[in-house]
């Protein structure tokens, strides 16, 4: 027989603790453990969605809250535990003007991000060039001088056009592009306010009758402009396009379908050559930066799109590999529409603008998922730049007063 002290002894629960009334209680008062410490609830709050609406709505509940979300230090650790921010919307090219695309109640208003004007009146010819890490780049081509502004704060640096690219090309006729990056990869630009971290500026000129291609890189830690790069091409830079980000090299789209490439790390200016011979527009064709960070690029045709992208073969020879995927359009749309043309693409959500006859539309190329951002009677070619960021610093500055 077993020794009385072996038999185990049944543990049976408590009947009044097992009450709804005392466990509610039980729960009750740990909840008030959790949300009575703030390291805890720094932990729950920094896992709230990164929308513009979610910091400012928990903000409201108590001066407690709010002074842990606008804490510098617990907005620094939202954006690094979300990463990506998200899309807020687009800046119309030649509209100058912002189109939001987040639904109520994180929609943001155009009035929100006016684009900086010139303190002489009559003398502002400032045209945007697009964005990236939160900071936009605009340049006067009159004035010679290329403006980073950050649409969150209104800050803004301005800098003159290199010497070198100035004086050879002053009465003659090119086109200018311009891109600007944050520097500082600290979190993967996720730090939150890229204007007070070093940044480059690179300003492309097409010029010599449109048959060479130069460009330099400012550093706005030594303040110069670095050596000028060149190289030749055969057409001029698409006016409707923005530079792409892929790895270390921005890339611009050439009239035509070709892809003028600077590298930032070796610092050298090349072309790579369209995939095939298309005789389409400049609408067709928009440089992607693919799932694995490699180059691509979508064509549209008769309302499909093709994807290709560069790899590497057997031999380790790189180039250009169409994708078995296919973006058939048709039937996308409220209905059939035969013209349509890309305006515009995030590099960071993989999300392309379309233009149409009812307006312009957003297209997830990984969702598939098709949203109407601008309605309007006419097919619109103005170029879409996108501008994705935390808003919700914004929201918390104007609550705080700091």
């Amino acid at each position: 027989l077993m020794d009385p002290a072996e038999v185990p002894q049944l543990q049976w629960a408590d009947p009044v603790s097992s009450s709804p009334r005392v466990y509610g209680r039980k729960q009750w008062r740990a909840v008030c453990k959790v949300l009575g410490n703030d390291n805890l609830l720094a932990e729950i709050l920094v896992r709230l969605p990164p929308n513009p609406s979610s910091l400012p709505r928990a903000s409201v509940v108590c001066k407690r809250w709010l002074g842990i979300l606008s804490d510098p230090e617990f907005l620094k650790r939202f954006r690094k535990h979300h990463r990506k921010p998200p899309l807020l919307g687009f800046f119309e090219g030649y509209a100058n003007r912002f189109a939001p695309v987040m639904d109520s109640p994180d929609r943001i208003t155009a009035s929100c991000f006016s684009m900086p004007k010139s303190s002489t009146p009559y003398s502002d010819h400032r045209e945007y060039m697009g964005c990236r890490h939160g900071l936009a780049v605009l340049v006067n081509k009159q004035d010679r001088k290329t403006f980073v502004w950050d649409p969150l704060t209104g800050r803004q640096h301005s800098v003159d056009f290199p010497p070198g690219l100035d004086d050879a090309f002053t009465g003659n006729f090119c086109m200018w592009r311009a891109a600007v990056l944050c520097a500082d990869a600290e979190d993967g630009h996720v730090h939150g306010d890229c204007f007070l971290s070093p940044f480059k500026l690179v300003l492309l000129c097409c010029g010599g009758y449109n048959t060479q291609a130069f460009c330099s890189v400012y550093d706005s830690v030594s303040g110069v402009w670095g050596g000028v790069f060149s190289t030749a091409v055969s057409r001029i830079i698409s006016l409707l396009r923005p530079s792409i980000l892929v790895g270390n090299a921005l890339c611009w789209l050439i009239s035509g379908g070709d892809i003028l490439v600077f590298d930032l790390e070796c610092q050298s200016l090349d072309v790579i050559e369209k995939p095939a011979f298309y005789y389409v527009t400049d609408g067709c064709f928009q440089i992607l930066r693919m799932e694995g960070g490699g180059l691509g690029l979508a064509v549209l045709l008769d309302l499909t799109i093709q994807l290709w992208e560069r790899k590497s073969n057997s031999d380790g020879v790189v180039g250009w590999v169409l994708l078995k995927k296919t973006i058939p359009l048709e039937g996308m749309f409220p209905r059939r529409m035969n013209s349509v043309r890309i305006v515009g693409y995030d590099e960071d959500t993989n999300v392309i603008v379309l233009t149409s006859m009812t307006g312009n539309f957003t297209l997830q190329l990984d969702s598939m998922q098709l949203k109407h951002i601008v309605k309007r009677n006419n097919i619109c070619y103005d170029p879409f730049y996108p501008y994705t960021n935390f808003y919700t610093a914004g929201y918390i500055k104007a609550r705080t007063g700091i």
